[in-house]
């Protein structure tokens, strides 16, 4: 339970030494991207310490570049 604590504090902290540069440059566009990344960064470093199992991106590339990799394979083979 400390360590979500801990990642939340964190993202706390990186937010409010960020947001406030952003919005006085007017980078409205970039707080939205940043703030949407700090949160799933935040999520996931929560779930992470909880111990939730969570997918590996690389499985998901595997799965959709797979076929493509064995249709080169046969082709060139």
């Amino acid at each position: 339970m400390w360590g979500a604590t801990v990642v939340l504090v964190t993202a706390i902290i990186i937010a409010w030494w960020e947001i406030p540069h952003l919005v006085h440059l007017g980078y409205y566009r970039e707080l939205a991207v940043f703030s949407l990344l700090l949160l799933l960064a935040a999520a996931a470093g929560v779930l992470k310490v909880l111990g939730v199992a969570m997918p590996n991106p690389g499985d998901w590339v595997l799965a959709v570049l797979g076929p493509f990799g064995e249709f080169l394979q046969r082709l060139f083979h």
